[in-house]
């Protein structure tokens, strides 16, 4: 009887040593492991909390103007406002200009038809004024339209070869037509423009003969825009009745002073 109660005595004692063991084995396996996962934990993230960059806002924006090749332009990156005193020196007697940001102007008018249409665009302070001055042409019955307004510098170069072809040399295509980089067109301030009652009469010297034309003489000025080439001008070209330019807020007189600075 002595016997047996010994023996479930010890038996007791072995289990509770074996559960004990178990427990502590267990124990240090679970902490290693949990160990071992931490790293995974903390870098797997949900897809709600993962952010894509972003590009940097204050990042410089490459320009999409094309600067001129000729060395008497200097430099293509100056601001509008310093332009009109940096950039002196001509080509044939036509100053250089940058070439504004295509993606800023606003299209104000469309232009022939069928497969010659195009549509016109310039910088939006120079719109919002060409339409008041067109709205107050039209009601004194003058009918102002416009033929071509902002020109990137690669439609230049291939007028300018046109005319080159047409007259024989640069220097004489240079009296009808800029070189590319030189061209007012190119800033998006200036227009060409012409009447609408006589459309066979635009871009040529008969324009000088128009209600429209008239007109503009006399009522431009109120509205931002001058003649860019009027008779004898002191840059040498010829006279452009149909070639006007805005010059009514302080970036774009900026930019034509040299220019108007001749006059």
């Amino acid at each position: 009887m002595v016997f047996k109660k010994k023996f479930a005595h010890f038996k007791f004692i072995l289990i509770t040593i074996l559960v004990a063991f178990t427990v502590v084995v267990c124990g240090a396996l679970l902490v290693q492991l949990s160990s071992q996962n931490l790293p995974v934990q903390s870098t797997t993230k949900s897809p709600s909390n993962l952010v894509s960059p972003q590009p940097n806002s204050s990042s410089p924006v490459p320009s999409a103007s094309v600067a001129p090749t000729n060395s008497t332009v200097g430099s293509a990156n100056l601001d509008l406002a310093q332009q009109g005193s940096v950039f002196s020196q001509t080509t044939y007697g036509h100053f250089p200009y940058k070439q504004a940001d295509p993606k800023r102007m606003i299209i104000v008018a469309s232009y022939a038809t069928e497969e010659y249409q195009r549509f016109e665009s310039v910088d939006p302070e120079a719109g919002k004024a060409l339409m008041k001055m067109i709205y107050a042409a039209r009601d004194e019955g003058v009918w102002i339209i416009l033929v071509s307004g902002f020109r990137t510098i690669k439609q230049q170069q291939k007028l300018f070869q046109e005319q080159i072809k047409r007259r024989g040399s640069p220097e004489a295509a240079a009296k009808v037509s800029a070189p590319s980089g030189y061209s007012e067109h190119h800033t998006g301030f200036a227009v060409d423009l012409a009447d609408g009652q006589f459309p066979k009469q635009d871009i040529t010297y008969q324009f000088e003969n128009t209600a429209a034309y008239r007109w503009l003489t006399r009522r431009a000025k109120e509205f931002g825009f001058e003649m860019s080439f009027s008779p004898n001008n002191a840059q040498g070209v010829s006279f452009e009745p149909w070639h006007w330019r805005y010059v009514g807020s302080p970036d774009s007189a900026a930019i034509f002073a040299n220019a108007r600075n001749l006059r």
